[in-house]
């Protein structure tokens, strides 16, 4: 008589999304759907947090917020640009007060600007629009001294601004401390990269600012360059030279680069979500990305995405220390992925990755940022909104996971005649659906189990840590009972989030172990 056998599955989809072999045996770290969840600093899939609205009077129309933007003054003071409806405007809480809005006079034709503070101003570089800048009151057109630039992106590092012309093929860059001034004369001067691609010619998609280096992305290359000195200011452009080239991939969607803080820049390339210091570690195979495990996912983004907007300048990216995770947005398909910079590991070939998730935020977001203070704002139609609580606007959303399809180690040639489902989790009052299928048949079961934010009495569960769970949330342990047999198994769990968290912390099963299955 065949016996019931208890097979533990610890920490469930930890090391996130992997869609590229969804349709094989995957390890029980897996998860082939990870909807509107993160990785928590625990190692668990949880569901993300919601956002807020911080806007009480939006934007009439209401106009996505397409660029959000922390200017910081002389003084230090922390001040909320956005930009909507062709309009450019500080405090997102007010949109109406004419006070808030403060566009130049020569009103722009789109929203997609790069703003860059520098020396106590905020500069604007928009592509087929002329600069702005900004000290106080309303922005402004940029005078120069000498011919300043054109074009649609821009850096402030190492005391000057490096700034893009239209051309796509020029960086000029500005005196020392003085960003209306790019003469040769006075210390200004330019880099002309048509003259340095080596595979081909390319265009400027972006640059950034890394350690003492300056960073150029093409869409298929990255030259970095340095003065070779280590000055003072970091950088001496009198003494610039190249000091790497990469060649086969680069940047695709400006907003998309990211500096994390710690010696590196992720940002979107034609393969995927790239790492600079892994590209410049493995330069001899350049074209292995941080989402490899979501390639076609990906890639499909990218190409609705560009069918769209060629240019992908609605393409955002932020990475927010404080939450431990870089988010790159696709308005178009309103997707956003999320790569989980504090539980990096090594994949099967190797190579070190981080565990994605794919969010669905309610409302289309277009802008975000995160502020030095550690906020996170999101922008939607009109609005404004915070990333807080466990309700998107007042509005819920849907958690969602499945695993991988599990064998079970040494179990994998033996029938499993599935008896219970043992899951532990942490949720306040909600409804979770939980659901099992047998070897690829598409035959999903169902069982919904209603939990009310209580410890469950049945179940010893001093083993678990719920010190973690704010709010008075603890872990609830449960048998779902469950039925049917095969030699495979793949599990999930659903969930309507409103005003409530949820974490998922152990499953197990309960089959009875049957015959050899060949």
């Amino acid at each position: 008589m065949a016996n019931v056998m208890p097979i533990d599955i610890v920490a469930p989809g930890s090391h996130g999304l992997n869609a590229e072999q969804a349709n094989t045996l995957l390890d029980p770290s897996w998860a082939t759907t990870a909807l509107n969840c993160v990785v928590n600093r625990s190692g668990r899939i949880a569901a993300r947090k919601g956002w807020a609205s911080q806007t009480t009077t939006g934007i009439s129309g209401d106009h996505a917020i397409k660029v959000i933007h922390e200017y910081l003054d002389e003084a230090g003071a922390s001040v909320i640009i956005s930009t909507a409806n062709n309009k450019i405007y500080k405090n997102i809480t007010d949109f109406t007060d004419v006070a808030n809005d403060i566009t130049s006079s020569t009103a722009p034709s789109a929203d997609n600007w790069k703003f860059v503070n520098f020396n106590g101003k905020v500069l604007g570089f928009q592509r087929g629009e002329v600069p702005i800048v900004r000290t106080s009151g309303d922005f402004a057109d940029a005078s120069y001294t000498g011919t300043g630039p054109d074009g649609n992106t821009a850096i402030s590092a190492f005391g000057r601004v490096w700034a893009v012309d239209a051309d796509l093929q020029t960086i000029r860059y500005s005196v020392l401390l003085d960003d209306t001034d790019y003469s040769t004369g006075n210390g200004g001067g330019t880099i002309d990269m048509s003259s340095v691609w080596t595979n081909g010619m390319d265009e400027i998609v972006a640059i950034a600012a890394i350690g003492s280096n300056i960073v150029c992305f093409g869409k298929n290359h990255i030259v970095m360059w340095g003065d070779g000195q280590g000055s003072e200011i970091g950088m001496d452009p009198t003494a610039i030279e190249v000091i790497d080239t990469i060649e086969g991939t680069g940047c695709i969607a400006r907003d998309s680069i990211v500096n994390t803080g710690e010696g590196d820049l992720i940002f979107l390339s034609r393969h995927g979500v790239q790492s600079l210091g892994r590209v410049i570690q493995f330069k001899s195979n350049p074209l292995v990305t941080l989402t490899k495990h979501v390639r076609a996912d990906i890639q499909a983004a990218i190409q609705t995405s560009r069918a769209a907007d060629s240019e992908l300048d609605l393409v955002r990216a932020v990475h927010s220390p404080e939450e431990g995770f870089y988010v790159i947005n696709f308005p178009t398909t309103n997707e956003q992925y999320v790569l989980d910079t504090n539980h990096a590991f090594e994949d099967e070939d190797g190579d070190t990755v981080f565990p994605i998730t794919k969010w669905s935020l309610g409302g289309t977001i277009n802008g975000m940022c995160v502020t030095t203070g550690g906020d996170y704002y999101l922008g939607s139609a009109g609005v404004v909104g915070k990333y807080e609580g466990n309700i998107d606007n007042a509005s819920a959303y849907d958690f969602e996971y499945s695993s991988g399809w599990l064998s079970f180690g040494e179990l994998d040639h033996r029938l499993k005649m599935l008896k219970e489902i043992i899951a532990s989790i942490s949720i306040g009052d909600g409804t979770i659906s939980w659901t099992w299928e047998f070897d690829f048949n598409g035959n999903t079961q169902t069982r919904q189990v209603a939990y009310t934010g209580g410890v469950s009495s049945e179940f010893n569960i001093a083993e678990f840590n719920i010190g973690e769970f704010a709010g008075g949330v603890t872990i609830q342990r449960k048998l779902i009972a469950a039925h049917g047999e095969g030699q495979f198994l793949k599990l999930g769990a659903t969930a309507s989030v409103n005003g409530f968290d949820v974490v998922l912390q152990h499953m197990s099963v309960a089959p009875k172990i049957g015959r050899m299955v060949t």
